[in-house]
Order: structure tokens, then sequence, then C-alpha cells
């Protein structure tokens, strides 16, 4: 592994080596036991096979961060969502130093872009917990479905302003009318006498 440490720190100085935003990591390599040497201080990328990905094909899966005091380990749930992940395939390791960053902050600083960026599935993971992320979830879907309802009621009460229906207009009736029955006594009838009260 020492031999891996002296190719990644003199392949991380040449521009060959596998890109992620504007960080040139060094060239992938399997991963094994992930030991790096105290004094470096850098990000490394866990990968996978991935032919979606170019132009090296490799997926990132996970972004950590190492520094003199804390060396490069994932640690035993973040190994097994790597694994889980790649589904049987090998997993890769690549590193990115960063010479002369004594401060651990400007590490995660590149971490959490790189994070944001990539949308890594263990980093994900590892920020939700294994609860945390189904219950976010529940919880913006229950917002998400009261959001909903509101906004179909405010529609249907739109729609129902809108599509009222018209007020019909009294339109005089044609044709002949049935007349009724106190009409029929007041009218005059044909062939039978008026008789006049007259005092």
């Amino acid at each position: 592994m020492v031999g891996v440490v002296e190719r990644f720190i003199s392949l991380s100085k040449l521009v060959a080596g596998i890109r992620f935003a504007d960080y040139v990591f060094g060239e992938p390599v399997p991963l094994g036991s992930c030991w790096i040497h105290p004094q470096i201080t850098g990000i490394y990328a866990v990968l996978v096979p991935d032919p979606t990905w170019g132009p090296w094909q490799l997926q990132p899966v996970f972004f950590g961060v190492f520094d003199p005091q804390r060396p490069c380990q994932l640690s035993a749930e973040q190994y097994n969502c790597c694994l889980r992940v790649a589904g049987g395939k090998g997993l890769y390791i690549a590193m990115y130093n960063t010479p002369g960053v004594y401060d651990p902050s400007e590490s995660y600083r590149i971490q959490r872009e790189l994070v944001h960026v990539y949308s890594p599935l263990c980093n994900r993971e590892a920020a939700e917990g294994p609860s945390g992320g189904l219950g976010q979830k529940l919880v913006a879907l229950e917002k998400q479905n009261q959001e909903h309802e509101v906004l179909l009621k405010v529609l249907l009460a739109a729609i129902g302003h809108l599509v009222q229906p018209p007020q019909e207009t009294k339109r005089r009736t044609v044709g002949f009318q049935p007349v009724a029955s106190t009409s029929r006594q007041s009218t005059p009838q044909r062939g039978v006498p008026q008789t006049s009260y007259c005092s």
C-alpha cells in the first residue's frame, strides 16, 4: 500500500487522473486496505464501475476526508453501503492531495462541494442515517399532500364560480296555452247568453 501512496502523490502532481468538479484526483486503484501516510491531507473518492460515466467509466459512491488527525478509513457502515451499491462489482479508490492545506475545514469544504455536485449514494445515506431519511421523506410527502389538497380546493372553488349555471330569463311562451279555470269564467263564451247584474 505504501507503493500506492507514493504513486498517488506522484500522480496527483500530474494532470493525468480522474476529474471531479475542478479537482484532479489520482488514478483510481482497486480498494484494499485504505492506509495513507499521516502527513498527507486530502479527499478520497470510492468508485464503482459504471459504463454510463466517462471517460473513466467509474461513478463516485462516497467522498471522504483524510488528514493527519484522521487517517483514511471507511467505517463498517460506509464500506457496507459501498459494497451494496457496487452490487458485486469491484470498488476503486482515487485520492486528491491538498498540499499546503493544514486546515481540515478546507478539506471538508471540498468534500461538501463534491457531495453537492455528484450526490454519491453512500454520502446521502450517511447524512440521513438508517431511519432518518425515511422519516424526512414521510414528512415531506405529508406536507406535499396537504399542499395539493389546498390547491385542489382552491381550484374547485374557482371552477365552481366560473361554471355556475346561467340564470334563465323568462321567455314569452309561444303557441296555445291552457286556460286556467279562473280565467274561463271571466271571459265570455260563445253561444252562452251573458247575464248582467245591474242594480
